[in-house]
């Protein structure tokens, strides 16, 4: 059994001007999954904008507590949800992946471009 390469279902996200990454844990998987009904459900609102769901996948994958987790919807705001929806949703896919990014039979590179069109 092959194990998993660190840091390859990693997402990086622009917010608010920086660059962070969402990793896909197995902790952010149950949380999204229980407070959404599951992650197809999760998926859905964050291709519908739901602020909260956002937020909430944001904090997450960031493993933010604190202070940093309380600034997370300011931030959000400030990015604009249009520019999160694709790579949440991407994020979101790997987590149901078991933290594996899908086989798209290209590179990670094609799959950014595909989401910049």
């Amino acid at each position: 059994m092959a194990k998993a390469t660190l840091g390859i279902g990693n997402v990086d996200i622009e917010l608010d001007g920086e660059i962070v990454t969402l990793k896909p844990t197995l902790q952010a998987a149950q949380a999204i999954s229980r407070q959404r009904g599951g992650i197809m459900a999760a998926i859905r609102a964050v291709g519908e904008f739901d602020f909260d769901v956002i937020v909430a996948v944001i904090t997450l994958g960031l493993g933010a507590t604190g202070k940093e987790a309380k600034e997370i919807p300011d931030q959000v705001y400030r990015t604009g949800l249009p520019d999160l929806t694709a790579p949440l949703i991407r994020f979101l896919s790997i987590i149901a992946n078991g933290g594996k990014p899908l086989d798209n039979g290209g590179s990670d590179e094609d799959q950014g471009n595909a989401e910049s069109r």
